[in-house]
């Protein structure tokens, strides 16, 4: 069976930020939030820029749309991801990310008006009990720091399903690479007075960061923003919504396994029950998803 090429697109996205939770745990010890979240995307748009110099531009009554784009998918999405990585665990933001498909959903219900079936209802309440059971998961230390911290990560995945309804619109008129790079350029100023005034806070930050955060910051440049923006946004120009979001629950694969390997996070029962739930409300989602009104959205 041939495979899509927008499919092997959103799929390396997914895993690539799967991956990104254990390693910009570890990268935010050393460098600070608003300051990571700038030097990404400043310079993965910097890298892109020269790559479609012919497809840069775009009308001027169109700024509020990529400004809404990057508002929801660079400036919320990273601060709430990253905030909420420092207040709590990285195996959390994994599982989390895996319910986009049902916030999808939800959000065709209130953007479109689409009637919600009896079967869909059951995916929705299914998958938030594994949201609720992950965000308020009793744990020996767990604190409520770390609850503040599962509900801004909870955010960000939000954040996600905004950018897309926002970003589906824009693909009517430009290509993904368009997208991608006014996402994340505008995304990158967004945060630049909130990293200088990091700077002036503490301008010796950098001399704390070794190898181990040179390599998140990369890793996070190279692979997170670049390659996975532009390959999440390529293939959500080429895909319906509801489709595209399905591959959200890979996510897990990746973020589970590097959080316990590098962050030595556990696999408790209850995240286990948590994960469960989220994955059994969107395998019955998946039953309604080709017949959902986002998916009449492709771009072809």
């Amino acid at each position: 069976m041939k495979i899509k090429p927008a499919y092997v697109l959103i799929i390396t996205s997914v895993l690539i930020w799967g991956a990104t939770p254990a390693i910009m745990k570890l990268t935010l010890a050393q460098i600070p939030v608003f300051s990571l979240a700038f030097l990404r995307m400043a310079i993965a748009s910097l890298i892109m820029a020269p790559l479609i110099t012919k497809q840069i531009k775009f009308k001027k009554e169109d700024f509020l749309m990529f400004f809404l784009s990057a508002f929801f998918g660079v400036t919320l999405n990273l601060s709430f991801f990253f905030i909420g990585l420092k207040l709590s665990f990285a195996i959390n933001a994994a599982l989390l990310i895996a319910a986009v498909p049902i916030f999808a959903l939800l959000a065709g219900h209130i953007y479109l008006k689409e009637k919600l079936t009896s079967k869909i209802i059951l995916a929705s309440v299914l998958a938030l009990a594994g949201v609720v059971i992950i965000i308020g998961r009793p744990t020996p230390g767990s604190t409520l720091t770390h609850f503040i911290g599962n509900i801004l990560l909870l955010l960000a995945s939000l954040a996600v399903v905004a950018q897309e309804l926002v970003a589906k619109k824009l693909f009517r008129k430009y290509s993904g690479e368009t997208v991608a790079f006014h996402t994340m350029a505008i995304g990158a100023a967004t945060f630049a007075p909130l990293a200088l005034w990091e700077y002036f806070a503490n301008p010796t930050w950098f001399q704390g960061v070794n190898l181990v955060g040179v390599s998140g910051l990369i890793y996070g440049i190279l692979f997170a923003s670049l390659i996975a923006y532009w390959a999440w946004l390529k293939g959500l120009s080429k895909l319906p919504l509801g489709e595209a979001s399905f591959f959200f629950y890979l996510d897990p694969i990746t973020g589970v396994a590097l959080a316990v390997v590098l962050l030595g996070e556990k696999l408790t029962p209850t995240l286990i029950l948590g994960g469960i739930l989220i994955a059994i409300g969107v395998f019955l989602a998946e039953q309604k998803r080709r017949n959902h009104p986002l998916l009449k959205d492709a771009v072809n």
